[in-house]
């Protein structure tokens, strides 16, 4: 056929599928259209290969929404501290108060004082004073009790600036059963959280100073308690209603009640006790975590508006607002869900938590990869964990939700007992879910085995072996 005799045919083709279209014989082939927020799922949707037509991502507006529904640009909430300002650090010298300390010297605090029993009568400190000083901040060292209020009034006295903010990090465990406690031990946790901070309160009053931030660091221990640390939670307790008696006469005033930190600090150096907490439902608190916690800790009262509040709105994700939005809580999460009967966490039948009950929608997002990430953290320090029937269900939970969101199903209907296949489960799919169990759980398993694995259940316990396989011979070497 001639090229002219092929243009002539093309052409009555064409004309013919108009005439079809203008008199309704025809149709355009249908378009299915995700939200430019929905994009993933888009892809989801189209993987399948089960569509007919086109499949588009808008990223107009519709009529009557005013935003898109999502963030183009994420950008971390930044703080600036005052160069012509003293900041009061009461037991900051530990693993966390180090962090905490230089983050705030790389945010423009020119001048620290710290309050400690042990401050400058050793050589311990001199390395980190002097790491300080090298970054252009001045140190001074007060040695004095945040129980004696002259002591306090002293540490208040040495700035050389005008005071705009005290961070109170004290803290003293001694560990008892209620029953055995002696008054000793009670006043020593209590004392240096109750009369220790009403010693700061009552100084910085009489002195005059106006505070840009009083910053507490508190516990979750307060919140949901611990076995054998009574004395430990009340005072943490006692931190939390604190922060709300300043508030009402008009003062700065924020509570970080914190988990167990898996990075710094003085629980990250006993791994017995980071698997004890992660155990009983505490998330392992990141240095980061804690950073941010306290950025928005110091700025909620000084600084209120819609930049804080939208970024309170986003650390309510990652954490909880029990009594007051200045008590500021990390750590506390769901590794499985309150109603599954191997979920054995202290705070279960906690009237507090009932939501976690009631909207399963906070228990999925509460046992996230990040969570299931700390969780193997503790393993690799204590493999022992990994024989538990917890463990095995656990990864089950979390294979299976990874799965039925490959799948785009809805993870109400998440049943581990079910065979992998009926679940869905295909080469296509199995490809991407060996994938994410090789990122998370660093170990490869072939698609034919995951294939002919009998069901999540399964699953779940073969990642437990391997995991547990990985451990040991890890230690042995």
């Amino acid at each position: 056929m001639g090229l002219w005799k092929r243009i002539h045919v093309a052409r009555a083709l064409i004309f013919s599928i108009l005439e079809f279209y203008n008199k309704g014989f025809i149709s355009p082939l249908p378009t299915t259209i995700f939200s430019a927020a929905q994009t993933q799922d888009a892809f989801r949707f189209m993987e399948k290969g089960q569509h007919i037509g086109r499949v588009g991502v808008s990223v107009k507006q519709a009529e009557g929404e005013t935003d898109l529904g999502f963030e183009t640009t994420k950008r971390a909430l930044t703080i600036a501290f005052n160069e012509s300002a003293s900041y009061l650090m009461v037991g900051g010298l530990g693993g966390i108060g180090r962090a905490v300390s230089t983050w705030m010297v790389d945010h423009g605090a020119r001048e620290f004082i710290y309050l400690s029993r042990s401050a400058g009568l050793t050589t311990k400190d001199d390395a980190f004073v002097s790491e300080l000083q090298s970054m252009g901040c001045a140190v001074k060292l007060v040695s004095g009790d945040v129980r004696k209020l002259e002591d306090v009034k002293r540490a208040i006295a040495a700035a050389t600036y005008p005071l705009k903010g005290v961070v109170q990090m004290s803290m003293v465990v001694a560990n008892e059963n209620f029953t055995k406690m002696s008054f000793d031990e009670w006043m020593a946790s209590t004392a240096p959280k109750v009369q220790g901070t009403w010693n700061l309160h009552h100084a910085s009053v009489a002195a005059g100073v106006d505070l840009d931030f009083f910053l507490m660091f508190s516990s979750v221990s307060g919140i949901v308690g611990q076995a054998g640390q009574a004395n430990y939670a009340s005072g943490n307790s006692f931190l939390d209603a604190f922060a709300q008696y300043r508030n009402g006469l008009g003062l700065a005033a924020s509570v970080v009640d914190m988990g167990a930190v898996e990075d710094v600090g003085w629980i990250s150096e006993r791994q017995g006790m980071m698997s004890k907490m992660s155990r009983n439902g505490f998330k392992p608190v990141l240095e980061q975590e804690v950073i941010d916690a306290m950025t928005i800790s110091m700025m909620v009262h000084n600084k209120p508006g819609k930049a804080v509040e939208k970024a309170l709105a986003v650390a309510s994700k990652n954490a909880s607002y029990f009594i007051h939005k200045n008590t500021f809580l990390v750590g506390l999460a769901l590794l499985i869900p309150l109603n599954d009967p191997s979920n054995y966490v202290i705070w279960k039948k906690d009237r507090r938590m009932a939501s976690y009950h009631n909207n399963s929608v906070i228990g999925t997002t509460a046992a996230s990869t990040d969570v299931l990430k700390s969780y193997l953290s503790s393993a690799k320090a204590d493999p022992s964990i990994l024989k538990s029937p917890e463990a095995a269900k656990l990864f089950a939970v979390e294979i299976g939700k990874k799965l039925f969101d490959l799948l785009l199903k809805p993870q109400q209907e998440l049943n581990t007992s079910w065979p992998l296949l009926d679940l869905g489960l295909d080469s296509l799919v199995a490809l991407e879910l060996r994938a994410w169990i090789k990122q998370i759980f660093s170990f490869d398993l072939p698609m034919l085995e995951m294939m002919s694995i009998g069901s999540l259940d399964i699953l779940g316990q073969y990642a437990a072996n391997e995991l547990y396989r990985i451990a040991t011979e890890n230690k042995e070497s």
